[in-house]
């Protein structure tokens, strides 16, 4: 049974009455607005499913698929349905832009080897001797001068020989790689050529190396080279049809073809490699995907939360995910104050609560599109991705309750059992006084507290049995167990399957998910 499928059983074991539109996760009315949201305890509680914006191929998805035996043509038929397999040319190279570099020269180190030509053709081979500390391209007007360290750390200017109008290189004829040094003093090894490019008035480093070394350091920069080699083969070809994609976009509109950060896919030289990426890079070597005769944008996302979504090309699909499914360490708690959201939204005056719109498409209703924050004084309308950036969540795909005090021990109980990735799940409701108690529901079960019985957790026939009884206010009483194990029968027509002590009384039932009928309810 997918997420998807035991979130919807668990919460049709009650009709919900909540704040949130979340009774019915398969049926959602695309960008509905849910009933409003208001701030419990002056704080709105936030649960995000997935990581990222859940685009393409998921990488947890990739990862469960693999082991669920797809090869790596099948997990990208899968994300990217209706694309088809090419071949890059062997000689593709990308520029990369070099973002931490950010002072507008390039440092590198001496090494034998290392050779500086400009765009005619003319090489100097640079002296690596005990007088060459760190050497150094800037630019001077609409010239490139290097320089060097000396052995008393003082600069020196250099002459090349080389056209100093026309672009420089920097290469190691030995070894194929370049040491640079960042402004904060860091080092990095990059394969290929390093380049001082000219953009408007200012100076940027950039990497210019061949497609299938650039992967070795994206491919387990992306995707944990530890993974199922299936997984990995299916992140190198969405790499590689990444890279290609955006370089065409491009279009040498820039001095670069891609950036090295997640804003494009992450890069960081030699130090990322690993040999059992190399391997799945070098098993699909060349393989690019295409839809009809472009270069698919394959986008990827580590968790899509059980749903990918909806993109901007035919391939980017909107789909249920049972391979993500099985990745249930993605879901993220996060507290919102009153306070922090007054904050960030200054002009609504006192926060008084929150309505989400959403896409319709996977649980809760898809993922949030617009989010209208409501005030004493105003209101404000954001997108989702606004939204999600503002509070630094994880996902769009989230729900929302009007928040949890964090000094009640039934959120304490619920702590305990490491919170949204625990059998108790997800909450789905505001925490609520009842009588002398409290009673919180989550996706996992019902907790129940009094100061005489603590936190008890319910769940299944029993708590059906229970609700049907008329719950705390019944005969029942409040719990005095979690629903357990029979160890000894205390009714003679059951005696395997569960129960759950009450302060006046016992409800047995032949198994957690038994007809309410084959269950007995015992008072005294």
């Amino acid at each position: 049974m997918t997420k998807v499928g035991r979130l919807a059983m668990q919460l049709g074991l009650s009709a919900i009455t909540t704040t949130l539109a979340v009774g019915v996760l398969n049926n959602p009315v695309a960008n509905a607005a849910e009933a409003t949201v208001t701030p419990v305890n002056s704080t709105v509680t936030i649960v995000t499913s997935g990581w990222g914006h859940g685009i393409g191929m998921s990488q947890y998805g990739a990862y469960g698929a693999a082991k669920a035996g797809l090869a790596f043509g099948k997990i990208l038929d899968f994300y990217y349905p209706g694309t088809t397999q090419a071949k890059l040319s062997a000689s593709e190279k990308l520029d990369v832009l070099i973002s931490k570099d950010t002072d507008h020269q390039l440092h590198f180190y001496p090494a034998s080897g290392l050779t500086v030509k400009d765009s005619s053709g003319k090489k100097k081979v640079l002296p690596s001797g005990s007088n060459y500390k760190l050497w150094r391209v800037q630019r001077s007007g609409s010239n490139r001068v290097i320089y060097y360290k000396n052995a008393k750390s003082k600069w020196v200017k250099y002459s090349s020989g080389l056209s100093a109008t026309r672009l420089w290189t920097i290469h190691n004829t030995k070894t194929n790689t370049v040491k640079i040094q960042l402004p904060d003093g860091a080092t990095r090894t990059y394969r290929g050529e390093m380049l001082l490019r000219f953009s408007g008035g200012t100076a940027v480093t950039t990497n210019r190396v061949p497609m299938e070394d650039y992967l070795r350091s994206v491919v387990p920069s992306e995707m944990p080279a530890s993974w199922s080699i299936e997984a990995v083969k299916a992140q190198s070809v969405a790499a590689r049809s990444y890279a290609a994609r955006y370089k065409k976009n491009l279009n040498g509109s820039k001095v670069y073809d891609i950036c090295d950060s997640t804003a494009c896919q992450a890069y960081y030289g030699t130090s990322k490699e690993h040999a059992n990426s190399d391997k799945a890079i070098k098993a699909t070597a060349g393989i690019i995907l295409k839809y009809k005769d472009t270069i698919a944008y394959t986008m990827f996302s580590s968790s899509n939360g059980g749903h990918s979504a909806k993109g901007d090309y035919a391939y980017l699909t909107a789909h249920a995910d049972p391979y993500d499914d099985d990745m249930l360490n993605q879901y993220r708690l996060v507290t919102l104050t009153s306070a922090a959201i007054q904050k960030k939204y200054t002009t609504i005056g006192t926060f008084k609560s929150m309505t989400f719109k959403r896409d319709g498409q996977g649980p809760w209703g898809g993922r949030i599109t617009e989010v209208k924050i409501t005030g004493s004084k105003a209101s404000k309308t954001v997108t989702g991705s606004s939204f999600k950036s503002t509070f630094g969540l994880r996902e769009r795909l989230l729900i929302a309750v009007g928040g949890l005090s964090t000094s009640t021990e039934n959120y304490k109980r619920w702590a305990s059992d490491k919170n949204v990735n625990g059998a108790i799940g997800v909450p789905t409701t505001s925490e609520q006084v009842i009588g002398s108690g409290l009673y919180a529901q989550f996706t996992g079960g019902h907790l129940y507290w009094t100061k005489a019985s603590g936190s008890r957790l319910l769940s299944g026939a029993v708590y059906d049995v229970y609700k049907d009884a008329g719950g705390p206010s019944g005969k029942l009483g409040w719990p005095t167990s979690d629903v357990g194990k029979i160890t000894k029968p205390k009714v003679k027509s059951i005696s395997t399957g569960v129960e759950t002590y009450f302060e006046k009384g016992l409800i047995s039932c032949p198994s957690a998910s038994a007809e309410i009928g084959k269950c007995v309810v015992s008072y005294g």
